[in-house]
Parts: structure tokens; sequence; C-alpha cells
């Protein structure tokens, strides 16, 4: 393991969103394919989970969304909204380009016209039911009515929202928060939820190619 550095005098340590410790944990981690930044969020929206594949390719994706563009679809309707999915995926897309990624190229778009074959998609479903199946995030099959059937008629009214970062049907990386009640999807609080859950789901570096993950920042 990398001891850390001694910093010069006046200089203060950047903060961090999750720490790891060292030795066993990291390395099981990184077997399972699996990391998670509990907690972070402030009063626009909580990302409380992410999960991580070996494929998550940073490069490759900048490189793919430089080109084309990263396509954006949406499912599912925020807690207590009554919206068009379109209203809900052009919001969705100003949040991604005013508050996600910074180092990503925020080459979004909610048009499917704009990136015909996509090499990546991000899809996000809000108001996810206690009982959707994750599995299915990237599936070809994820309609409207997948969702719904999964929502039972007792069941409450869900805050929830998943992101999956899909390569063909495959999630290579996954994140899921809450935006909060009643969002109003044209606010900025909304647009800073949605740009967290981005900057969750598509940090710059591989949480679980990563050694030295002692002192990351999950950026």
């Amino acid at each position: 393991m990398t001891l850390p550095q001694r910093m010069p005098t006046g200089t203060k340590a950047k903060p961090y969103a999750c720490r790891r410790g060292p030795g066993r944990a990291v390395g099981l981690l990184a077997l399972l394919g699996l990391a998670a930044c509990t907690g972070t969020g402030s009063g626009s929206g909580v990302v409380y989970n992410t999960n991580f594949t070996a494929g998550y390719s940073p490069p490759s994706l900048a490189a793919t969304a430089s080109r084309g563009g990263l396509l954006v679809e949406t499912y599912g309707t925020p807690a207590g909204a009554e919206l068009t999915r379109e209203d809900i995926t052009q919001a969705t897309v100003r949040g991604l380009r005013s508050f996600g990624p910074t180092w990503f190229p925020r080459n979004f778009t909610g048009n499917p016209e704009d990136v015909p074959r996509p090499d990546y998609l991000l899809r996000i479903v809000y108001g996810t039911p206690r009982a959707f199946n994750r599995q299915q995030l990237c599936s070809t099959g994820l309609t409207e009515e997948t969702v719904q059937a999964a929502r039972s008629s007792a069941s409450e009214v869900s805050t929830r929202a998943v992101a999956g970062l899909c390569r063909g049907e495959r999630a290579i990386a996954q994140a899921e928060g809450s935006p909060g009640t009643g969002p109003d999807i044209d606010g900025e609080r909304f647009s800073k939820f949605v740009g967290l859950l981005g900057r969750q789901v598509m940090p710059r570096r591989n949480p679980v190619t990563q050694d030295d993950c002692l002192f990351r920042r999950c950026d």
C-alpha cells in the first residue's frame, strides 16, 4: 500500500465522498465488482448506492460521447409529478448538462435520432417500484408498462430513482438515489439531483479497478 505523502504547510486536504479501508476489504469489493458511496447528497437529493463492473471505461465513454453524444432515456415519473416522458427526459438532460460530471464532455441528448446506434446509453427510472428488477434496467424490452407492472395497486408512491449506464443490454455502472417528494423538474433542486446522479454513475475513474482507494475521492 502506498503511504500518504506529507502535505506542505498550509495545504488543506480535499474532502472526499466516501472512504474505503485498505487490504482485504478493498480487494473483496474489487472481486465482487461493487463500489458504494453511501449518503452522498445534499438538500438537492441524495445518492445512496453505486455499483460498477470492471467493464466501466471512462476514456471509452468520453471518446464515444465526444463523437456522437450520450443518449439519455427515462422511464417512470418522479414521485408526485404528472408529466410526459418527453418533459422528464428534457429536464434530465438539462440537469446533466448543467451539473453532471465535469470531466465528461456533457454532450447529452434525449433525441434517439442524434445517436442512432449508441455504444453507451444512460437510462434513469424514476419512481422505481420496490419490486422492479434492476437486471432489466438495460434490457431492450424495457417499457413503461414493465415499470408499472412492478408497482402493485397497494404500493406507496416511490421517490427512488435508479440510473444505469448501459453497454448493450449490460449495466456496467449503476446508481440509486432520491430527488425527494414532489420535485419540480424545472427547478434547480431537481437539476442538481440529476447532476449528482450522473456524477456518481459516471466517475472519472473506475473504483473497481483502482488499487489506491484509501484516500480516493468519489468524483
